[in-house]
């Protein structure tokens, strides 16, 4: 019977997308390379539904909020949601064609395990959300061609841009990377609430800000180690409060906050407010002795690299004589004509 369901549903969500295209051109793929290679148009449908998971999960979208009504900031611009998502499944979409045309040339391939994984996440994907993804003509096979298209990409990035890469990324601009977006940050901090949950009274809020405010002053005046204070705080850590030493993370430049704890110097401090909270920021040395670089160099790999090797694939494919993009379905099938109202975003399991 699970079989039987599971070929009823493929059929329906292929017949979706057949039956809609049937008045006019094939609009059942997104692409072909020459004439022997189809991306289907499931997988641009799925990365549009992939991307909305992505930006509720980050809060860049709301699932209260109609998606025509909502705005992504975008480059500096706010862009609205639902040609965000057209847009970035789109790019996504040549980025795997070039992905294929690129590792082609390279001889990088899938491994028989790559292969397996992709199709069970797929299944387990599909599981999850099966109703939705036959509502908006997704196929679980246009699912593994995501999971497919995503550790080609990472292959193939690792073939260019690693260690032994044939344009490895060299430690010394990835060390600026590091030094220009990432920060170690001394803090403590605490929501205006109680222990038993309930909100502070504006007299206490106003003797927590005097409290933080002359731990600032005493520290600043080298009357009061901080970092020993924290310490101290963070023995008591819980859902209202807590203080650590030494956390390096990255803070978003495009932020004002992030701005200004970016630019603060070796020792500065900075005092965070908002209705709910308040917290007193530390900037501390980033490394020493490279320790904290080689921990996170694969991941300043990714983030120094990563959008520069996507907008190549998708130059590539976009430059390619054997390339064919249908930009019928690609119209068709924009987020607009979908509806992900009801996808599971909560989970952030197999994506």
């Amino acid at each position: 019977m699970k079989l039987l369901k599971k070929a009823a549903a493929a059929a329906a969500a292929a017949a979706m997308v057949l039956s809609l295209g049937a008045c006019s051109s094939n609009l059942s793929w997104a692409a072909k390379i020459g004439d022997d290679t189809t991306v289907p148009i499931g997988l641009y449908i799925y990365e549009q539904a992939a991307k909305y998971r992505t930006a509720v999960q980050n809060s860049l979208l709301d699932t209260i909020t109609d998606l025509s009504e909502q705005t992504v900031k975008v480059s500096g611009s706010d862009v609205n949601a639902l040609d965000y998502l057209t847009d970035e499944a789109k790019k996504s979409t040549k980025a795997c064609v070039g992905t294929m045309l690129k590792a082609e040339e390279m001889g990088v391939k899938l491994t028989d395990e790559e292969l397996t994984t992709a199709a069970e996440n797929a299944e387990q994907a599909y599981q999850l959300d099966e109703d939705v993804y036959v509502k908006n003509g997704i196929a679980q096979t246009s699912i593994e061609a995501y999971y497919k298209d995503i550790t080609l990409k990472n292959n193939l990035f690792q073939a260019i841009y690693g260690a032994e890469g044939t344009n490895p990324a060299t430690d010394e601009e990835l060390k600026a990377y590091f030094e220009e977006h990432y920060a170690t940050v001394n803090f403590m901090q605490q929501y205006f609430y109680t222990e038993d949950g309930s909100m502070m009274t504006d007299e206490e809020i106003a003797a927590l800000k005097k409290e933080y405010k002359s731990i600032r002053s005493k520290a600043e005046k080298g009357k009061l180690d901080f970092v020993k204070k924290c310490e101290e705080e963070g023995k008591t850590n819980s859902s209202y409060k807590g203080a650590y030493t030494d956390v390096t993370q990255r803070f978003d430049e495009t932020d004002e906050e992030g701005q200004k704890i970016l630019a603060l110097k070796v020792g500065e401090f900075y005092v965070i407010e908002t209705d709910t909270s308040i917290a007193l920021v530390q900037k501390a040395k980033l490394d020493s002795g490279d320790k904290k670089f080689q921990q996170y160099r694969d991941t300043l790999l990714i983030e120094a690299k990563y959008d520069t090797f996507v907008d190549e694939m998708v130059k590539l494919a976009e430059g390619s004589d054997k390339v064919t993009f249908n930009d019928k379905a690609f119209e068709k099938f924009a987020a607009a004509t979908r509806d992900f109202s009801e996808l599971n975003v909560s989970t952030g399991s197999y994506y």
